[in-house]
């Protein structure tokens, strides 16, 4: 049964000072974020934090304390993939009826009782389990035949990550000279290698991924597992969204968290590359994250297309 899951919880928000600043150019005054063409107005963002405020105690207490980016930060996020999440669906002909939606807010226990503690209010709440939903789905169309090929190395942490993607970004030859010195793995295990291949049907975690998101020539880096210091820097080379399948689908063992996870990366490259313009006072946009960070020096990952596969 599909459900709607609270995300974004008040609880635990980050306490930052907000960022002082307007727009960057005309085009950016009076705007929190600019998706391609769309702009997403300073006003909106205003009202539902408001809304936030009148409806979460804890969300008040943030406010006196001069405390309330973290909660902005999270509303134009959410606003950004909206717009995303709708280009996406639209190109790629993916629509869930309202039935489906009020179905999906019901087994929530119905919008304003699962808005509670969260930066929703009744109307978002629903806005919101329709892109999870439209999500779910542009995840059931790709999950069983995506296939990516990129050469790799892991490295010691974040700094060293993205000092070395850079150097691959700018040279490609230089992920072979990083694969052959790269770590090597207890038992075998290997931690570089050139040629690799990955289908998301076989490693369906694998899909929410970056590798996943990106067009073929990107460089990345990013932490596979947050909980872990180690950092992969790997150079996309060759992407299939036709690969045969193998074996039963996928798609029906997988949950509808998973599922929402897979078609969020998705949504990186089939909303059409729209360029992302963030207002100042809340971030910078994070590719990797695909959120708002609050500052470049706190971006979760890395990512540019190689020199070797920009059109000239």
């Amino acid at each position: 049964m599909r459900t709607v899951q609270r995300r974004f919880t008040l609880v635990g928000a980050a306490v930052a000072l907000l960022v002082a600043g307007c727009g960057t150019g005309p085009s950016q005054v009076g705007s929190a974020a600019i998706i391609g063409d769309t702009a997403i107005p300073l006003e909106q963002v205003q009202q539902r934090l408001d809304t936030v405020l009148k409806k979460e105690p804890e969300a008040q207490q943030l406010h006196e304390q001069r405390k309330l980016d973290q909660v902005s930060r999270q509303l134009v996020t959410l606003s950004v993939q909206h717009e995303l999440i709708e280009r996406a669906a639209r190109r790629e002909g993916i629509t869930v009826s309202e039935d489906a939606v009020t179905e999906s807010v019901q087994n929530a226990g119905g919008a304003e009782v699962a808005s509670q503690n969260t930066v929703y209010d009744a109307t978002t709440f629903r806005e919101r389990a329709k892109d999870q939903l439209l999500l779910v789905e542009l995840a059931r169309k790709y999950v069983d035949r995506m296939e990516v090929t990129f050469d790799y190395f892991f490295t010691k942490d974040g700094k060293d990550a993205v000092e070395k993607a850079k150097q691959v970004a700018a040279d490609p030859a230089k992920m072979a000279e990083y694969v052959r010195s790269g770590p090597q793995g207890a038992e075998g295990q290997q931690l570089a290698k050139v040629g690799q291949k990955v289908r998301s049907a076989e490693s369906p975690q694998a899909a929410g991924s970056p590798l996943f998101g990106v067009e073929p020539g990107t460089v990345v880096a990013f932490a596979p597992d947050p909980g872990s210091a180690q950092w992969l820097v790997a150079h996309v080379t060759d992407r299939n969204d036709r690969a045969s399948r193998r074996g039963d689908s996928s798609t029906e063992q997988l949950t509808p968290q998973l599922l929402e996870q897979i078609g969020l990366r998705l949504v990186q490259r089939l909303a059409g590359d729209p360029e992302i313009r963030v207002n100042p006072r809340y971030g910078v946009w994070d590719s990797t994250a695909i959120a708002l960070s609050p500052s470049e020096k706190e971006l979760s990952g890395y990512q540019a297309v190689a020199r070797s596969s920009v059109k000239q």
